[in-house]
């Protein structure tokens, strides 16, 4: 139980398309880095793994803010958006498993679930999608920590790169991925037509 993006992607993604995925992001991580998202290697401890053969990254475990065990279970309110600076209290209610919060933040840990995404994945262990039988599932439980919009953003550059060979989806909305396709129309000239699946099309 938690805030999660979902993909099916190809079990292989050619060379030349995975290092222009790797690209793009890794110009991205510097602005990403100035808004406050900061990431770290899978455990949370480290630097991120960003090459051809995989991207592997997580938030920071020893982030430096303060310990708040209201940010229990968070998820984003209906126009949450942003990073909260540090001490700032946007819980803004509850839902039945722990806090709405209006920005992403952390609880005193800015790392949760490792972003994964390789350029090969083990076919033996992902479910295939119900129409796309040579699509394969994968998908990442943030809990709309910070780390959350370089996922959004790697995920919204994926879909231009890999265009009908991957289907995203996510317990967000709409409104939680204009932060993503905003960064990545201003620096790298796309974005803005990405879109979740409507309810039945995916």
């Amino acid at each position: 139980m938690g805030y999660t993006h979902y993909w099916y992607r190809p079990k292989e993604i050619r060379g030349h398309t995975m290092s222009d995925i790797v690209n793009d992001f890794m110009s991205i991580i510097p602005v990403l880095a100035d808004i406050g998202v900061h990431l770290a290697g899978g455990d949370g401890a480290g630097e991120p793994e960003i090459n051809v053969d995989m991207i592997k990254f997580n938030g920071v475990a020893d982030c430096g803010h303060a310990k708040n065990s209201e940010i229990s279970i968070p998820w984003p309110s209906k126009e949450a958006g942003g990073i909260a600076k540090y001490g700032e209290n946007n819980k803004a209610e509850n839902w039945f498993a722990g806090a709405v919060i209006d920005k992403r933040c952390c609880n005193g840990d800015c790392s949760y679930e490792t972003f994964f995404f390789p350029r090969v994945i083990d076919k033996d262990f992902k479910q295939g999608h119900n129409k796309r039988k040579d699509l394969l599932f994968d998908f990442c439980k943030t809990a709309y920590r910070p780390y959350d919009l370089a996922v959004n953003v790697f995920l919204v550059i994926a879909k231009h790169r890999l265009r009908d060979n991957i289907i995203v989806s996510s317990d967000g909305e709409m409104v939680h991925w204009q932060e993503a396709m905003m960064y990545c129309q201003i620096h790298l000239g796309y974005g803005l037509e990405f879109e979740l699946p409507k309810e039945g099309d995916e």
